[in-house]
């Protein structure tokens, strides 16, 4: 499969991301770009989605936000499209609130008769892929991540998504019974440069504007009305306050499409309205919403709470209504009344003005959260897109997790099972040992390791492989290098390891190492007596050269637990394969007991993954290879 962000690496919004198994193509998302994207006046041209044969294309949305959909417009007709039921219905009816003004909204109710829809937890086939959508908690209601399978393969689309919402709770028994452990997470990173955005869950937001409307008879709050979650808190949070709450027609078609109909939430009572005191639709005259002394009187004698919108028509209405106590609430992003930012939106700023209240929780996740969920997902490694910060990203994860850093058009590209013939990639780092191991032994008090090796995956050509590890960021404090290995027949054939800075370390090219080969042990670079760090056992252990492997020393390592005949040996012998020979004998200067037992007093070592042994002048408890 392979893995192409085509737009999102370096920004929020706008993203679209192409899975492709043996010419099967699927694409997640194609919205709009939000205001001052480094690219904005780019439009994409890619094979199979926005031109060329698309009978082996489709694409995916995980939800109605516009930088998820709004673009779908511009896409081939003939291009399948699918998305959850309830969000398409939520996407129809803001397209068609909007068609009136807007020839670009009545082209998305258009196109969007046709999408297809899924339904959350039932998988789905699309040519070589297996897809199970994940409904996630998000500002947006019926959001999705995806779980995308090809060539047995798997990869966790996230989506946006939160975990401190109305609905997050449930996500660990979700990715328990959907999704399991995967091969690599596509992720958002929105929040990675805000890391308090979260500091409150939505309960505890609903909560505070109980308190609030307990406080105040009048309040109008500014949200999006297409965050239903948001738009049901309120309503419950005024309803204990005693308090009618109101919203206007459009508004009141959101909830309803959402309200006691949803098959996963629709036993919940966030989404159920309280007999009797269901929302309140404002009337109109014309234009204009209807404000008669009557009802004036009536909002004065009880009180409300107010969905209000950035435009004139609610301006005028709201310069109508009681004013003496009235209280103004922002619950969306307060970046959009900041001048400095290019999401800066001058109608909000114009309707809101500068005497308000700022209660809100963002609609993405926090980064511990993320983390949480990586956890159970247990990937090979990671690939950010929705943010502005990848490297920010990195830093914050890569200790952890290999994190595949792409530019927009990059690709990463891993198979499953390729058969005898295999290529993969690994990152090689050291750690501080774990209580598997016991020192019996260690008179100078050397400091020896761990080895943690990070296998990225398997891949066809070893340019994928080559280009993977030109990607990846992890542990740069504790990196001893990268390795690609190619095995053929199941037989290693050409490995080279390089060091931190991508110069080659060493390689075994397979052949030639067997002691009746003209080449054997020409690629030596090591002299007896010698200090060096070799792997044994998949630790990074101080050692001192003994020299080339020798019959001789494989002879006394074979009779070692009792004499054994020269002709068992010679049949031992005859089965080595090449690879067995390109080592070297090594002293380990630490004698160390494993699960499996000691290390042997004298013991080989891949010549490949034997290092320099050198004092660092900066901390001596750490390699300097």
């Amino acid at each position: 499969m392979k893995i192409t962000v085509h737009r999102g690496t370096d920004q929020i919004g706008g993203c679209v991301t192409e899975y492709e198994s043996n010419g099967w193509k699927l694409f997640v998302d194609y919205g709009e770009q939000l205001p001052g994207a480094p690219t904005s006046d780019k439009a994409l041209e890619i094979e199979g989605l926005t031109y060329g044969n698309l009978r082996k294309s489709a694409l995916l949305i995980t939800h109605y936000h516009g930088d998820h959909i709004g673009k779908i417009t511009d896409l081939p007709p003939e291009l399948p499209i699918f998305m959850g039921k309830i969000s398409k219905e939520i996407a129809q009816e803001l397209s068609e609130h909007l068609s009136s003004v807007s020839e670009e909204h009545r082209s998305m109710a258009e196109r969007l008769d046709s999408v297809k829809t899924f339904s959350p937890g039932e998988e789905f086939s699309f040519g070589e892929f297996k897809i199970m959508p994940i409904v996630i908690d998000h500002s947006a209601f019926d959001a999705y991540a995806f779980r995308i399978e090809g060539k047995g393969l798997t990869v966790f689309h996230t989506g946006d998504f939160r975990t401190h919402g109305f609905r997050s709770s449930k996500l660990p028994k979700v990715i328990e019974k959907y999704v399991g452990e995967v091969g690599y997470v596509v992720c958002e990173a929105t929040n990675v440069n805000r890391p308090v955005a979260t500091i409150k869950t939505e309960s505890e937001l609903q909560k505070e504007f109980e308190s609030e409307f307990r406080d105040s008879r009048y309040n109008v709050v500014y949200l999006s009305s297409t965050n239903v979650d948001r738009l049901f808190g309120l309503y419950h949070a005024s309803v204990k306050a005693h308090l009618p709450f109101y919203v206007d027609a459009y508004q009141k078609r959101i909830m309803d499409i959402v309200a006691g109909r949803d098959n996963i939430w629709g036993k919940s009572r966030l989404y159920k309205y309280v007999d009797g005191k269901e929302p309140i639709v404002l009337q109109r005259d014309g234009a204009a919403f209807r404000v008669t002394d009557k009802f004036s009187d009536f909002l004065e004698e009880h009180g409300f709470v107010m969905i209000a919108r950035a435009n004139d028509r609610f301006d005028k209405f709201l310069s109508k209504i009681p004013k003496n106590g009235k209280k103004t609430f922002l619950s969306m992003w307060n970046g959009y009344l900041d001048r400095s930012k290019t999401a800066y939106n001058p109608a909000l700023a114009q309707s809101i003005g500068t005497e308000y209240e700022y209660l809100h929780t963002s609609g993405h996740c926090d980064m511990a959260s993320l983390d949480r969920l990586l956890d159970m997902l247990k990937p090979k490694s990671i690939i950010p897109i929705h943010t502005d910060n990848p490297q920010r990203f990195a830093d914050l994860f890569c200790e952890k997790w290999p994190v595949i850093l792409l530019e927009d058009g990059e690709s990463f590209a891993a198979i499953r099972d390729p058969g005898f013939d295999t290529t993969t990639a690994k990152v090689m780092a050291f750690q501080e040992p774990d209580n598997s191991c016991e020192v019996i032994e260690n008179p100078e008090n050397l400091q020896w390791w761990m080895v943690d090796n990070k296998f990225l995956g398997e891949f066809q050509w070893w340019d994928d492989a080559d280009s993977a590890l030109h990607h990846v960021v992890y542990a740069p404090k504790r990196l001893l290098g990268y390795a690609i290995e190619s095995d053929e027949d199941m037989a290693p054939f050409l490995y080279v390891v390089y060091n931190p800075d991508f110069t080659e370390h060493s390689e075994y090219n397979e052949g030639g190492h067997d002691p009746e080969d003209e080449h054997y042990q020409t690629d030596g670079e090591y002299t007896p007596g010698q200090r060096v760090l070799a792997v044994i056992d998949e630790m990074l252990v101080p050692c001192e050269v003994v020299g080339p492997v020798t019959v001789d020393f494989l002879r006394k390592d074979f009779n070692k637990y009792g004499p054994r005949s020269e002709e068992d040996f010679q049949e031992y012998k005859s089965e080595l394969w090449d690879w067995d020979w390109d080592k070297v004998v090594i002293r380990p200067l630490v004698k160390i007991k494993t699960e499996y037992g000691e290390i042997s007093s004298e013991t080989t070592a891949q010549r490949i993954y034997i290092f320099p042994y050198k004092t660092s002048s900066t901390n001596e408890d750490t390699p300097s290879l």
